[in-house]
């Protein structure tokens, strides 16, 4: 559908039919009609959606590097040049009060790019222990926003509409620094879809000429109810399901992404360092194999055959197309070792297979 080159992003959604959701406070596209197509798009070619689901805060001044090194509980002033680095920012008790992606600017400031539902609390923990002496703390939300583009052809269509290369072999989290129009983006890479896939960070007024861009290259509008099963399907934890204020990011399984156990000290470091060498959390985030079932809403709990306690609840589910099932993520408690059977919604309910994650894809 052609627009013309004063459109808003929001009047291109509408134009192209979209239905409206609410994600983490935030209005996004739901889907453009055909969730099984926009599914299928990142699966196949590409996609391309608007993350207004996602935050973004500037640290600059004097020393903002070792100021969030010294909040986060990953490495970043160690990060080469170029490679983000994902982290969570917690309680001095070991609790999430964020996960967010780190990167380091070439003019020595440091953007944070988090889940607009983490923002408030991000922002308060950051104002009670940053001296402005050392950094300062700017939210973008009225200057950048983030469009993600995601399937097997996303490096090529952001290649074409960009007009430049990225780099061959980018890890999760690397990021490059593209000019579109007199516009400058950073583009980086994300692993959260399950396929190949870039957030694109870039000034409001160029997001909506972008996402034409985009667009005509070959890339399809896709919403949130997509985006949500690919995640599911990936097996990654999100902020407002998975991830709140009390969970310890051990038990979503994010030691190995997010927990540098090289550092200096950080914010919650003895909890974390404790956890590590002399004892264990209570539970962790396991998929779920529901077969049949109908979805499940968040929170329906899990049970034993023949046990009226629960032990564990559903957090994220969805019908995959990929594993030609209901699946689930959902926090279990650590005597319930994968591969292992539990009922969903009580005793005597439908079979829930528990598996390690990422979910195994059978044959």
């Amino acid at each position: 559908m052609e627009m013309n080159d004063t459109a808003s992003l929001e009047s291109i959604h509408t134009a192209l039919g979209a239905r409206f959701t609410e994600v983490a406070g935030r209005v996004v596209p739901r889907n453009y009609g055909d969730a099984a197509a926009e599914y299928a798009a990142v699966r196949e070619s590409a996609g391309v959606a608007d993350r207004a689901d996602r935050a973004l805060i500037r640290l600059y001044g004097r020393d903002p590097v070792r100021m969030i090194q010294g909040l986060v509980t990953n490495d970043v002033a160690r990060a080469p040049a170029g490679q983000g680095v994902y982290a969570a920012l917690l309680t001095p008790k070991g609790k999430m009060i964020a996960d967010l992606r780190v990167f380091r600017r070439a003019d020595g400031g440091v953007l944070l790019a988090l889940d607009a539902g983490a923002l408030e609390g991000t922002l308060a923990h950051l104002r009670k222990f940053v001296p402005p002496l050392f950094a300062r703390i700017e939210e973008l939300d009225d200057a950048l926003g983030v469009l993600g583009v995601y399937g097997p052809r996303a490096r090529q269509i952001i290649e074409q509409a960009f007009g430049d290369d990225l780099p061959e072999g980018m890890a999760e989290d690397a990021f490059v620094m593209l000019e579109r129009a007199g516009a400058e983006a950073l583009v980086a890479r994300t692993g959260d879809y399950g396929e190949d896939g870039y957030d694109l960070t870039a000034p409001r007024a160029a997001l909506a000429p972008l996402w034409r861009a985009l667009v005509d290259e070959g890339a399809r509008p896709v919403g949130f109810a997509a985006l949500d099963v690919l995640r599911i399907e990936t097996g990654r934890p999100r902020w407002g399901a998975e991830l709140d204020e009390s969970v310890l990011p051990i038990e979503a399984g994010l030691r190995e992404r997010a927990i540098s156990q090289t550092k200096g000290c950080y914010t919650g470091q003895e909890v974390i360092t404790r956890i590590l060498h002399r004892g264990h959390v209570n539970r962790h985030l396991r998929g779920l194999l529901l077969g049949d079932a109908p979805v499940p809403t968040r929170d329906t709990e899990l049970y034993r055959a023949g046990d009226e306690k629960p032990v564990g609840r559903i957090t994220s589910a969805c019908e995959s197309p990929l594993y030609g099932q209901t699946i689930a993520l959902g926090y279990v408690r650590r005597e319930v070792e994968p591969p292992s059977a539990l009922r969903l919604g009580g005793p005597a309910g439908p079979e829930v297979e528990v598996v390690e994650l990422p979910i195994p894809v059978r044959s």
